[in-house]
């Protein structure tokens, strides 16, 4: 039977994951093959009996971590099943239930919209931006995890690059009513396009506002970690002039 989305992913992610795990280990091994067999007779003195039994500790704690290496390469070869590689932040259900509806929305085409968080970069395809009907997808958010938003639970979507007088940011917000999100966007203007790409199917209903401060994003953080209520009022306010102006 042919993997289904989600367990591609879960493929691809393991092939990188494999990949960093083997550079680890040959460089390991290298720096130990170096260090006994090129300069251990000038840093240890191997004839004295507590130099050997550290050695032997050393050697074999090296042995214990090989062998655990090699477990997970060998785990790594099977992709995650039955959405194991979901991050659920809010809650709303099982990682099976909603892998089931992920998958069958993008075995049907239904995938709105797909950006990459690293733009023009080479792990650009690993980090990305996925809307379907139904939720809002970030590949890569850690190396093996994709974290799925429901659309439905979605306020409204920002780009925050940076503010006057503060750090530099390049992120994506995403405000629900229970929590915050938010996911790091290399680009500044990267950031900028994914917000307006999804905003064609998740509406901007702060646009008015957001146009007349380029701190807009950074200031409606802040309202809604000091006073959610506010933030949830203006919302509505919001929402509603937007609704009437369709």
């Amino acid at each position: 039977m042919a993997a289904n989305f989600l367990e591609k992913e879960s493929l691809s992610a393991n092939k990188k994951l494999r990949r960093l795990l083997l550079i680890v280990i040959a460089i390991f091994v290298a720096a130990v093959a170096v260090i006994y067999f090129g300069v251990g007779d000038e840093l240890f003195d191997f004839s004295d009996e507590r130099t050997r039994l550290i050695a032997g500790v050393l050697l074999g704690g090296a042995g214990i971590l090989l062998i655990f290496s090699f477990i997970i390469l060998i785990l790594t070869m099977r992709p995650a099943k039955n959405g194991k590689n979901l991050l659920l932040p809010l809650g709303e259900t099982t990682q099976e239930k909603a892998a089931e509806i992920i998958n069958r929305e993008v075995a049907e085409g239904k995938i709105l919209y797909e950006g990459t968080r690293d733009y023009n970069t080479p792990i650009k395809h690993d980090t990305r931006v996925l809307l379907t009907p139904s939720y809002l997808l970030l590949i890569g958010y850690s190396m093996e995890k994709i974290r799925a938003i429901p659309c439905d639970r979605i306020l409204w979507i920002g780009a925050q690059t940076g503010y006057t007088g503060g750090p530099y940011f390049a992120r994506l917000l995403i405000f629900t009513r229970e929590k915050m999100l938010d996911c790091d966007v290399n680009d500044m203007e990267q950031a900028k396009r994914l917000a307006e790409g999804l905003y064609h199917y998740i509406p901007n209903v702060f646009r008015d506002l957001e146009w007349q401060d380029d701190n807009f994003p950074h200031m409606l953080e802040k309202l809604y970690r000091k006073d959610r209520d506010g933030f949830l009022a203006l919302y509505e306010e919001e929402k509603e002039k937007t609704e009437r102006s369709r």
